[in-house]
C-alpha cells in the first residue's frame, strides 16, 4: 500500500478540525498497517490538516506534505531502538512545520513549543505499559496534540478526548494489550 498517498489524499479531502476524525477515516483502509512507520506521517499529517482546516490556512497542502515528509524520515523500529518514540516526535514536527521553525534565534520560542509538546508526548508514551502499540501511541498523541494546539498555538481544534477513541484492532493485533489498554 502507498500509505503516504493515502494519508495525503484523506488529509486534503477532509475539512475536519478534529485530527481523530481524520485518522479514523484513514485507518478504515483495510491495507493500512497495524504498526510501523506509516504511523509517523499519519500523526503529523492529520494534526497539521486539522490545524489548517481550523485556521482556514491557504497553504494546507504545503504544510501537510512537509509534515508528512519530515515524519516519514523517521525509520520503522526507531521507537524501540533509539530511546525516543516517533509518535511524540511527529507532534514536534507538526508544531515546527506550522510555526516555520528554524535554527535561528527568532525561532527560539517556536522551537521551545515544539520541544515541549515532544517532551509531553514522550512522557505520555512512557506511561503506557505492555506491548508496543502504534495505534495506542497515535491516539494518545492526537488527544495530547489537539489540547496543546488550543492552549499554546491559539487554534482550537475540535474536542478530542480519550472517550472518543474506540480501537478496532482488538481481534487483528496479535500484540494487543487487551484490557490493559485504555482504548480497548
Amino acid at each position: 500500500m502507498d500509505y503516504q498517498a493515502h494519508i495525503l489524499k484523506e488529509c486534503m479531502e477532509s475539512s475536519a478540525a478534529n485530527p481523530l476524525e481524520i485518522v479514523q477515516k484513514i485507518l478504515q483502509h483495510p491495507e493500512f498497517p497495524i504498526a510501523g512507520q506509516a504511523h509517523h506521517p499519519l500523526i503529523a499529517g492529520s494534526l497539521i490538516s486539522a490545524y489548517a482546516n481550523a485556521a482556514k490556512a491557504d497553504n494546507k497542502e504545503k504544510l501537510v506534505e512537509e509534515g508528512m515528509r519530515r515524519a516519514n524520515t523517521i525509520p520503522g523500529g526507531f521507537c524501540a531502538g533509539f530511546g525516543a518514540d516517533a509518535a511524540a516526535i511527529a507532534l514536534g514536527i507538526s508544531v515546527s512545520v506550522i510555526l516555520t521553525n528554524n535554527v535561528k534565534a527568532e525561532s527560539a520560542g517556536g522551537r521551545a513549543k515544539a520541544h515541549t509538546l515532544t517532551g509531553m508526548g514522550m512522557l505520555t508514551v512512557a506511561n503506557n505499559s505492555g506491548n508496543r502499540c502504534c495505534r495506542r501511541s497515535t491516539y494518545s498523541m492526537l488527544v495530547l496534540g489537539a489540547n496543546y494546539f488550543k492552549n499554546n498555538l491559539g487554534i482550537e481544534l475540535d474536542v478530542v478526548s480519550e472517550a472518543d477513541v474506540k480501537c478496532p484492532l482488538k481481534t487483528k493485533n496479535s500484540l494487543c494489550n487487551g484490557e490493559a489498554c485504555k482504548y480497548y
